[in-house]
């Protein structure tokens, strides 16, 4: 399958960057790649029907760093202006609460049971800090100016809906009616909706999901997703009756096999030379 994008490993994917959650410098980049093929290779793919609207991200073992791609790409493409929704259907493993710096007890689980209404599960990513901008506003005044937040009118909006409660039999649960209603009205008012699912050879959970969604992309840690749980999935993918399978991401890649996959990150940054001539 085509490779989307490479991404190397880092020890901290998601940071606070100049007041607000950003993906780590080097994995920029690379995800505003991922963000570009998925648009322009979705779009050819659909004779100009446009890109896809839900994109379910899923892979082969656990750890292959699925929800950190997901949160990534969200926030990359809130910077590219999109209005980005993220679903997060893994109940069992839940992180994208503390990958995103939201806290609610309600989320998906509580509005495919019908106890909570979406846009009262919905939590909106804030940009900027308050306690940065408390600093600012304070460091302003001593200096007798004024202190102020600006906030880009092409930034777009980035909202999760977070799993939820703890549920006794997810995939039941996924495969309800309104789960297929849910993704239209997202689909309706964002541009773009991230489905962070579970892998779905270790559980059932995501199985409902594969039909629902305009595309499917795979997270494939290098080192760690094992071949014959690549080969497993792929082979599920092709015989159920689901989505487009729209590429593969490389995860964790050190840098001579970003090289070896084609993939740099070097272009346009300085060079100097390691020694100075003369005084």
């Amino acid at each position: 399958m085509q490779i989307l994008t490479a991404l190397p490993s880092v020890r901290s994917p998601i940071v606070q960057r100049k007041g607000e959650l950003r993906p780590s410098k080097l994995l920029s980049e690379p995800l505003r790649r991922l963000h570009a093929t998925l648009q322009l290779d979705s779009a050819r793919a659909r004779e100009g029907t446009g890109p896809p609207r839900s994109i379910l991200v899923v892979s082969a073992d656990a750890g292959d760093g699925k929800s950190t791609v997901v949160a990534g790409l969200a926030l990359i493409q809130r910077e590219a202006g999109l209005r980005v929704a993220v679903v997060e259907a893994d109940f069992r493993r839940p992180v994208m609460a503390k990958l995103l710096g939201v806290n609610s007890p309600h989320g998906l689980a509580d509005v495919l049971a019908g106890t909570r209404r979406l846009d009262g599960a919905l939590q909106q990513v804030e940009r900027g800090s308050p306690v940065l901008a408390a600093a600012a506003a304070e460091a302003g005044a001593g200096a007798g100016g004024v202190a102020t937040m600006v906030e880009s009118a092409e930034v777009g909006s980035l909202s999760v809906l977070v799993g939820g409660t703890s549920v006794s039999n997810p995939p039941a649960l996924l495969a309800r009616p309104a789960m297929p209603e849910l993704l239209r009205s997202l689909s309706d008012e964002f541009d773009q909706v991230l489905i962070d699912a579970p892998p779905p050879l270790q559980v059932s959970d995501v199985l409902p999901l594969l039909g629902m969604v305009d595309g499917i992309v795979v997270v494939a840690r290098a080192g760690h997703t094992r071949e014959a749980s690549a080969q497993r999935l792929m082979q599920l993918l092709a015989r159920t009756a689901s989505a487009p399978l729209l590429g593969i991401v490389a995860n964790a890649v050190s840098r001579p096999d970003m090289e070896r996959y084609g993939f740099s990150s070097g272009y346009g940054q300085r060079s100097w030379p390691r020694t100075l001539i003369g005084r």
